[in-house]
């Protein structure tokens, strides 16, 4: 959201912090407290895979991972008031920390577009935006590259891999496809909000990999730690 479309939109809906909702500055993303509070834990995780603990021997398609929180407390709040939509600030807050840890600490990185991790046509409609396009948007925009949001498509699927098991996630996977487009020596980077067991970050990888990619970059917002 741009600055003067935000400023008019404060008059009529204060903003909120999206993890503790108290009310912010109209030009903020997050209160002060909530953002001295959370912790960028990606320099504990392993620098290819972004998991803690490893999951390089899981046979990941992807070449690099940045994943700069952990998915619980004030993170789980912010990413939950994004994907209800009651406050898209976590997106752009994220997406712009994301940018950031490219720009200032992996500059030698070099990359041709950004990619969100795609929506079924169904969860679109009733959610009226897809969070990791968000997330995207700002690292497209921080870095100078296309953002590209139709290579990438979802078909309808019963359920959320939120709450599937791991059978029930690898059929749901399966469900995101890629058009038909030659991608060759491209440099991606895929995001999405929360990664867990990293299936659908790397359908994602393979499917840009076979169609040319040179390398692909998963950038998310939050990861679960793994016992």
């Amino acid at each position: 959201m741009n600055t003067a479309s935000r400023f008019l939109t404060d008059l009529f809906f204060p903003n909120r912090c999206p993890c503790c909702d108290g009310f912010i500055r109209w030009d903020k993303l997050i209160c002060g407290k909530c953002h001295s509070s959370i912790e960028t834990v990606y320099e504990k995780a392993c620098p290819v895979c972004g998991r803690e603990p490893c999951m390089c021997s899981e046979d990941n398609f992807y070449d690099r991972a940045l994943v700069p929180l952990r998915y619980e407390n004030l993170v789980k709040e912010g990413v939950l008031s994004l994907k209800r939509g009651n406050n898209k600030n976590f997106g752009e807050y994220t997406g712009k920390l994301i940018a950031g840890i490219l720009k200032n600490e992996m500059s030698e990185l070099q990359f041709d577009m950004v990619m969100p991790v795609p929506m079924s046509p169904t969860s679109f409609r009733k959610r009226g935006f897809n969070q990791a396009e968000i997330i995207a948007g700002e690292i497209a925009s921080a870095l100078d590259i296309p953002l590209v949001t139709d290579v990438l498509i979802k078909q309808d699927t019963d359920s959320s891999q939120h709450y599937l098991n791991k059978s029930q996630r690898m059929k749901n996977i399966s469900a995101i496809k890629i058009r038909e487009t030659d991608l060759t020596g491209k440099r991606i980077i895929i995001c999405d909000d929360v990664i867990t067991t990293g299936s659908t970050i790397n359908r994602c990888a393979r499917l840009l990999k076979n169609s040319g990619a040179e390398t692909v970059f998963a950038a998310v917002a939050a990861g679960t730690k793994l016992r």
